[in-house]
């Protein structure tokens, strides 16, 4: 039996009390309290779903409500391809909950963030002052049933890559 890999210690995650080693961690900021939290909701899920007890947790950020999951490519396409699993994490994270995939180029990363929509274009825009610009264009009629949360998207973009993501919608 495999448990699943965490940024803590699996007696942590299990036990929801950190060692003297995680503490320290955490202390000179190597762990995030996001890391904490996804490990040991993680962990809880993983004793009694043996697909997600083969996960690796790289890492998680917690921006407000939300935690944000770091996982390999291989985790997250498992949770592309099984929408149950999928939709019983989240459940169980309150809906809460992201998946992105750890080394994620800058398009990958925004295309994890607003996932299950699809991107028609993602534009760079040089703004005279010399930063940029991330356009993403949504079609709203191939994806009139999902909803996304431009506002969060955004402030996750920013807060986790420091991207300005500007999302306009297209007929």
């Amino acid at each position: 039996m495999r448990i699943v890999k965490t940024p803590i210690c699996s007696f942590d995650a299990k036990t929801g009390i950190l060692c003297s080693k995680c503490e320290s961690k955490l202390k000179t900021g190597h762990l995030s309290i996001g890391d904490i939290e996804a490990s040991m909701k993680l962990t809880e899920l993983a004793d009694k779903n043996n697909i997600i007890d083969k996960f690796t947790l790289v890492g998680a950020h917690k921006i407000d409500e939300e935690l944000i999951l770091i996982l390999p490519t291989s985790d997250i396409s498992i949770l592309r391809s099984n929408m149950e699993l999928l939709n019983y994490i989240k459940k169980k994270f309150n809906n809460g909950v992201w998946f992105i995939e750890s080394g994620a180029t800058e398009r990958r990363f925004i295309e994890n963030l607003i996932f299950p929509v699809k991107i028609v274009s993602i534009n760079l825009v040089w703004l005279p002052d010399g930063n940029k610009l991330t356009k993403i264009i949504i079609s709203k009629k191939k994806n009139q049933n999902t909803k996304i949360d431009t506002a969060l998207i955004t402030k996750i973009a920013k807060e986790m890559r420091n991207i300005e993501l500007l999302v306009e919608y297209i007929d």
